[in-house]
């Protein structure tokens, strides 16, 4: 049985004489140990959708099923143990401690008074620990950087115990070491049995973190696979309006406007992929055969241009001797 199951379901806002639907007729489903992220353009219903099926707001039509029960046969209670939700908004209690918002996560099991019970306790150092953030426990939330709090939004989440988290751009504002952290976390997360529902417009974190798609277009079904299949027969370029922009999803780069000036590369490794970065940014067109070639060895680079042979030291010199030569 699916943790979550979407079926035939309307989103959208009630109006006085119709109401405004966004999405109609999604039907999707969440299992134990996935990670999906969803995606489309700004407006499409991303968030509408999230809102939905954390009864924020009720659907225009359609169920939505958690474990098999019916959204509206659940207490906020009985959610609160199911689903855990990190959004991008901060905090509204500044002033809280990390140790303290944490502790909010266990709200749900905690006795009428509020006393944690040494299971609770556990749990709390488990999910600081889980996300290595031992050393933020006593900070003031107004102390953090927006990567230590995304961090611990996910230990609050962890703390709460729930089989589903879902995430609101996870990745939004957060440097490229704690993009890497936080995918790493999530994936690790998800191994462990959680379902893990992203909303997301990072194309490395869902192509690379997400074991599912759901695709939200306007006017269109919901389009769902793995990455590797909707970038293959094109659906995911079609969903993010990429077509007609040069961009590669394979390798994740966008084509420059070409300049006309071709050369030709022989080389392997890293120092091969950097080369070619940096000549198709600069407008070069790289083909098989040109009367300008490089040779990319371990040291150096070498420019032949008929029987004249240059030598350089970094990509920085080769750019501009291609532009003198080419130029001249």
């Amino acid at each position: 049985m699916s943790l979550l199951e979407v079926k035939n379901l309307s989103i959208g806002y009630p109006g006085k004489d119709q109401n405004k639907i966004i999405q109609s007729d999604v039907s999707v489903y969440l299992e134990s140990g996935q990670i999906v992220s969803l995606m489309g353009q700004n407006g499409v219903g991303k968030t509408t959708f999230i809102k939905t099926i954390s009864g924020l707001l009720n659907p225009i039509k359609g169920e939505i099923l958690f474990d098999g029960r019916p959204l509206e046969q659940l207490s906020a209670a009985d959610m609160s143990k199911k689903l855990s939700v990190v959004l991008t908004e901060k905090p509204y209690a500044q002033n809280l401690s990390v140790l303290e918002l944490i502790t909010i996560g266990r709200h749900p099991y905690s006795s009428w008074m509020g006393m944690l019970s040494a299971h609770d306790k556990e749990v709390i150092d488990w999910a600081i620990t889980e996300t290595h953030i031992n050393y933020l426990a006593n900070k003031k939330l107004f102390e953090l950087s927006d990567g230590q709090l995304q961090k611990v939004m996910i230990a609050k989440a962890l703390a709460q115990e729930t089989n589903i988290i879902l995430l609101d751009e996870p990745a939004a504002h957060l440097d490229l070491y704690n993009k890497i952290e936080v995918m790493m976390l999530l994936r690790q997360i998800a191994q462990s049995g959680k379902a893990i529902l992203i909303s997301t417009h990072d194309m490395q974190v869902s192509t690379q973190l997400s074991d599912r798609l759901w695709l939200f277009n306007f006017n269109e079904a919901v389009k769902q696979g793995t990455p590797e299949d909707l970038i293959m027969d094109g659906t995911l370029e079609k969903t993010l309006y990429l077509n007609g922009y040069g961009y590669d999803m394979v390798h994740g780069t966008v084509d420059m406007i070409k300049s006309g000036r071709t050369v030709s590369i022989n080389g392997s490794g890293d120092r091969l992929f950097w080369t070619q970065q940096a000549l198709r940014r600069n407008g070069y067109t790289v083909q098989e055969k040109s009367e300008v070639a490089v040779i990319i060895s371990d040291s150096a680079w070498e420019v032949n241009v008929g029987e004249q042979t240059f030598h350089v030291e970094s990509i920085e010199n080769l750019l501009l001797k291609l532009n003198n030569i080419l130029s001249s």
